[in-house]
């Protein structure tokens, strides 16, 4: 399984999913592209777009990258 094909199954399908059922938050994944060492994550929570960079992306794995995302959105 690809890193986009992961946050796309735990963002989308998970974290947004139970966000919606809890709090009435919706979003879901959209993207995410190697820039260099690092990773752009890109997403839409409630009709807004959102970024992150994780730097140096290689060294973590995909768990850990969705964890890093977790703790930052």
């Amino acid at each position: 399984m690809t890193i986009q094909n992961y946050l796309n199954e735990k963002i989308t399908n998970s974290w947004y999913k139970n966000a919606e059922i809890d709090y009435g938050i919706t979003g879901k994944f959209l993207d995410c592209e190697a820039v260099e060492n690092d990773l752009l994550i890109i997403w839409e929570e409630m009709g807004e777009k959102q970024e992150l960079i994780i730097a140096d992306f290689t060294e973590y794995t995909p768990e850990q990258i969705y964890n890093i995302w977790m703790e930052m959105a």
